[in-house]
């Protein structure tokens, strides 16, 4: 979480995910956005929980420390 987002960066402009629709479609719009700017893996987990929002924010504070060691070890906790 301490690595800097790049001179280059612009806010993603998908909607906040709460928790109450399809997680998968919420990261394929999240890498479809973000991959335009960047595919580094620490990144991409610093920048995911921006895009959350209520219920689906609250479980990604909830998550134990360092039990994310990359990207796909997020999404597979998010979808579960």
């Amino acid at each position: 979480m301490v690595v800097l987002l790049p001179d280059i960066w612009k806010s993603l402009t998908l909607e906040k995910y709460d928790g109450s629709t399809d997680p998968d479609e919420h990261v394929a719009v999240y890498i479809t956005q973000i991959s335009l700017y960047i595919s580094e893996d620490a990144i991409l987990c610093r920048v995911f929980p921006t895009t959350l929002k209520e219920v689906a924010l609250s479980w990604f504070t909830k998550l134990t420390p360092d039990s994310i060691d990359c990207f796909n070890t997020l999404v597979m906790k998010f979808g579960a």
